[in-house]
């Protein structure tokens, strides 16, 4: 597999193609695949390719390094903030630590996870990165840190409720000293930077970092964040809910003929979804049109292509899928993961599923925990866990959790964000 980093998932056209165009050379599937942080990847590739792939990606401008691994991984930025007037330059404070990042980002102990929201809701997931960034109606930002899934999830912790643009840059780098110093270099079941704000307690850890961040900030003159440019005559037209985050190569062409069209602009987000923005209206072929009624199913690989899965989640995500195109679609997140360890963030949402087994009838089978009531880690909510259902039983489950109203989308306003921003 090769995953290329998409930064806030802004991918032009020209890079759009060019993946495509690798995908069709060397990669056994006839899809590629669109992550939850706004990356893609290509599978079934054999490994002498690698090298010609990184060096085409290279040549259009996109990066491989730093994909996978004990580094900053890629940092994502809620799709739609560069069309819009409150976002506060959450894009450009994005790649301003981008830019400065890649000396800082090696040798750490684990991943280390950075996200950008571009207003109150929140919606690029800060609760659950290890440094989270949110715009707030000054321009300035709120700041989360130390939150992560895994088998025992935890949402962060406030670090500061308003730091300037220009704090942004010293206070990644004083978080990225202070892991790497301190982290957990023996067992990487516990070595991300939650882990050690575990060991040290929120005040301790909170009392280092703050003594760091003040050295570095005082250290010398840091970059501004550029001011933002802000297309307000771009709309939403297509938002895309790709099936288990794939899209067929064939598929993928006939989106960038008919989008380029009209000058759209294609930004992944985090939800395996496609948005289309421009300022006129474009009509799509009717496979890829259909997709904009699709409801929002976070489902990761599975048993398809992961070491770690314990279930087929594609399987029971298309099952799901397929359960509920007889109702309307529901206004909520419904999220798979195969196995504890909770990568399509099924801890924290609407309705989530974790991957077990149990025995019936004396063999092994496939089963899902329940999980509702998850505010997409939008705030320091938390789903809380339910019944174990059979494989087979989870979709005709999710349409009567659906159907029943027990479960409804937070939909939470500016101010209920607040208050989760103030909640220590």
């Amino acid at each position: 597999m090769q995953r290329i980093k998409i930064l806030g998932g802004r991918i032009s056209w020209r890079q759009w193609r060019k993946v495509v165009e690798l995908a069709r050379r060397y990669s056994k599937r006839s899809t590629i695949h669109i992550t939850t942080r706004q990356d893609i990847e290509l599978h079934d590739i054999a490994g002498p390719h690698l090298q010609v792939i990184q060096q085409e990606l290279a040549n259009v401008g996109l990066v491989t390094h730093g994909a996978c691994g004990d580094c900053v991984r890629n940092i994502t930025v809620c799709s739609g903030c560069t069309h819009n007037r409150d976002s506060g330059g959450a894009f450009s404070a994005a790649r301003l630590v981008y830019e400065h990042l890649a000396d800082s980002s090696r040798g750490l102990p684990r991943k280390f996870k950075i996200s950008f929201s571009g207003c109150l809701l929140a919606c690029a997931r800060p609760w659950v990165s290890d440094l989270g960034f949110v715009v707030q109606p000054n321009d300035h930002f709120a700041v989360i840190g130390a939150g992560s899934l895994g088998p025992r999830p935890g949402t962060g912790l406030l670090l500061y409720e308003d730091i300037v643009p220009q704090d942004i840059l010293p206070l990644c780098l004083a978080t990225l000293e202070f892991f790497k110093e301190c982290g957990d270099r023996e067992d990487r079941s516990r070595a991300r930077l939650r882990h050690l704000r575990a060991q040290l307690g929120d005040g301790q850890f909170k009392t280092q970092l703050d003594a760091r961040f003040a050295r570095l900030r005082s250290s010398g003159d840091w970059p501004d964040v550029p001011k933002r440019i802000c297309r307000r005559d771009l709309r939403l037209l297509w938002r895309l809910q790709l099936p288990n985050g794939n899209i067929g190569l064939d598929d993928a062409i006939q989106l960038a003929e008919a989008a380029e069209l009209s000058d759209a602009q294609l930004r992944i987000d985090l939800e395996h979804g496609l948005g289309l923005f421009g300022d006129r209206a474009f009509t799509l072929p009717d496979r890829l049109a259909a997709l904009e009624n699709l409801p929002i199913l976070i489902a990761c690989p599975g048993l398809s292509s992961c070491s770690k899965a314990i279930t087929d989640t594609w399987a029971v995500a298309d099952a799901i899928r397929q359960r509920l195109s007889r109702i309307p679609r529901p206004n909520l997140r419904i999220s798979l993961s195969g196995c504890p360890n909770s990568c399509a963030h099924s801890a924290v949402a609407d309705i989530g599923l974790t991957g077990m087994r149990r025995n019936r009838d004396g063999q092994s089978a496939e089963c899902f925990r329940l999980l509702t009531g998850g505010h997409n880690a939008t705030d320091d909510h938390q789903a809380v866990a339910g019944e174990v259902i059979f494989a087979e039983d989870v979709p005709a489950a999710v349409e009567r959790l659906i159907s029943s109203a027990k479960i409804q989308p937070p939909g939470p306003s500016e101010g209920d964000l607040e208050n989760a921003l103030r909640r220590v």
